[in-house]
This record gives C-alpha cells, sequence and structure tokens, in this order.
C-alpha cells in the first residue's frame, strides 16, 4: 500500500513555484532594466563622442587664432582670462608690404587675397620655426615679439628674431615672381624693423573679450623703424645690434629722428648673417649634440654664386655630421 506524501510537502513546492516565478519576474524586471541602462549608457556614450568632437574642432579654432606659445601656456594653464599684464624685456619685430594700397588697386580682391595669405602664411611658419609669438596681422604688418610666454634669454630672442627676418627676405624674394605674374609691377617687398627693450606685455582689453599684446615706447621703436626702413631690408635698434653683432653684417649705424620718438635713433641696416660666426656655426645649419638645419630656399636662376656656395658648404658640414655619427664637423674638402 503507498503511502500519501506529508500535506506540508504539497505546501512546500507550491511555495517553492511562487518563489520561482517572483525569481522570473525579476530576472525579467533586471533584464529590461540592464537593457534600459545599455541604452542609456550607449546614448551617453555617444553623446560625450559628439561633445569631445566639437571640443577638439573648437580647440583646433581657437589655435589657428592664437599664436602657438600662447595657446600653449593657455592649456597648461600657466595663462590665465584675468586682465593682467607685467614688464618685460622683449625683442619686437614689425614689417609690411613696400606700396601695398597701389597693388590693392591693381590687383583683382580673389587673386590679391590668396597672395596675400600665402605671403602670411609663410612668414608665420618662419616665425613659428624661430620660436617668435606672432602678436597680430593689421592688413598686410605683420608683428612678432620675443620672450614672452616663453623666456629663454636677451640674447637668444635677439638672434632668432634677426634669424627670422633674414629668412623671411629671402623668401619674400622667392614670392616676388609670383606677384610680379599677376601683375604687381613691383612684385613683392617689404620693410623690416627690430628693437630690444623693456615693454608691458600681457591682456589687454574687456573681460568679455582680450588681446594677448605689447605696448610701450619700445614698442612704438620698432613700428618706426619698419616705417623709415628701405625697400627689402632690415633696420635694427642699437640695443638690438649690441646683441647679435657678433652674428650680422651692417651697415652704419646711422643717426636718424623718427616721430614719436624725442631723440635721435642709431640704427643699422643688417646686410646679413656672418657664413662662419663660431666654430661649427653657420648661416643655415647650427650644431649641438645634434644639428638644425634651418629653412634654405634655392632658385638656380636667381642665387648668386656667393649664396651657392654657402647652401652647399652647410649641406656638406651637414652631412659630414651624420657620417661621423654625431661628431664635431671637421674641416672642408
Amino acid at each position: 500500500m503507498t503511502e500519501n506524501p506529508p500535506e506540508e510537502s504539497f505546501v512546500d513546492i507550491a511555495d517553492l513555484k511562487r518563489e520561482i516565478e517572483k525569481l522570473k519576474n525579476w530576472q525579467r524586471d533586471l533584464q529590461i532594466m540592464y537593457e534600459n541602462t545599455i541604452e542609456h549608457g550607449t546614448m551617453i556614450e555617444n553623446e560625450l563622442e559628439e561633445k569631445n568632437q566639437r571640443i577638439n574642432s573648437l580647440l583646433a579654432l581657437m589655435k589657428i587664432y592664437l599664436p602657438s606659445q600662447v595657446y600653449d601656456s593657455i592649456e597648461t594653464g600657466k595663462l590665465t582670462s584675468e586682465l593682467s599684464y607685467k614688464r618685460q624685456k622683449l625683442t619686437m619685430f614689425f614689417s609690411d608690404i613696400v606700396g601695398f594700397t597701389e597693388v590693392t588697386d591693381t590687383l583683382e580682391p580673389e587673386t590679391l587675397s590668396a597672395l596675400l595669405n600665402e605671403y602670411l602664411t609663410e612668414m608665420s611658419t618662419i616665425a613659428g620655426i624661430y620660436g617668435g609669438t606672432v602678436d597680430k596681422f593689421i592688413g598686410d604688418a605683420i608683428v612678432v615679439f620675443f620672450g614672452d610666454p616663453q623666456f629663454i634669454d636677451d640674447e637668444t630672442h635677439a638672434k632668432r628674431c634677426v634669424r627670422m627676418a633674414v629668412e623671411m627676405l629671402e623668401k619674400v624674394k622667392l614670392l616676388s615672381s609670383k606677384w610680379l605674374a599677376v601683375g604687381a609691377s613691383q612684385g613683392l617687398a617689404v620693410r623690416m624693423g627690430i628693437n630690444t627693450g623693456y615693454c608691458t606685455v600681457g591682456n589687454f582689453g574687456s573681460e568679455a573679450r582680450m588681446d594677448y599684446t605689447i605696448i610701450g615706447g619700445q614698442v612704438n621703436i620698432a613700428a618706426r623703424l619698419e616705417k623709415i626702413a628701405d625697400r627689402n631690408s632690415i633696420f635694427i635698434s642699437e640695443y638690438t645690434y649690441a646683441l647679435v653683432k657678433d652674428i650680422v653684417e651692417v651697415e652704419g649705424p646711422r643717426l636718424i629722428e623718427v616721430r614719436g620718438i624725442h631723440y635721435p635713433l642709431k640704427v643699422f641696416k643688417i646686410v646679413g648673417i656672418k657664413t662662419e660666426t663660431g666654430a661649427g656655426e653657420s648661416r643655415f645649419v647650427e650644431f649641438g649634440n645634434g644639428f638644425f638645419l634651418r629653412q634654405l630656399y634655392y632658385e638656380p636662376d636667381s642665387a648668386t654664386p656667393a649664396e651657392r656656395s654657402s647652401i652647399l658648404e652647410d649641406l656638406k658640414k651637414a652631412v659630414r655630421f651624420i657620417e661621423a655619427e654625431g661628431g664635431a664637423p671637421g674641416p672642408l674638402h
């Protein structure tokens, strides 16, 4: 005779079934919650990605509108958005295009815009190579300064500025043929002025909009030197000359009087960078632990025999340095 299971066993099984059903319901709820969380997380991830792309686009745009040194200082937190300034000894560079007003009356706006943008791009690239802070473009004029926001020493800043100006002038002479080809009767020519002295540098403007720039009497001197410079020439003040005299060949000094300055200025006209300025240092290549080859421009039709010889000598030195596996470049044969 078969015994019937105890009644409480049937009760336990029923309770167990109900618990299992509850667990299944919780599982379904958890699955729904999980799917919603995944969906929501994906939405958040997509939104973050979109915002990151927008931020990167804005940063890239900001980098175009700001000098690289200023952008880097903002990014690292060294430069704030406060209206602040300081006294600093800088080397300042001004340049503009000779007869630009007449050129604007000669060329079509589209052609002139393309030429001007190419010119400003080339000049900015050269300024960046030498570590200059491009302050601003004022039409065809360019303002660059050395010594802030990244400071090395006064002599280094002055020499870099002068080398930059000489290289810019070489590039201008090459670009001139393009300007002649499209109808600019005098081609492309510039005037440049350089001065070294104390000025005020920092954020100027309003809390809503500010500009990182330089002001002061020494800035005005650099601007005046540019205005009186000859066509395709670089005028430097006696203060700059004192820092760079071992690397430049000059004409002068000459005493001049300029508007806004109440005393005569002693100025020098740069003829060029000395071919040999010391052991291992030359016009286009600078040696240290390695070597730095500056930008050089060569066109057979316009280069003089002396220029060809100088370029060839520097390139040979660079090759010899590599062949010697970092040894000092020996005499050329």
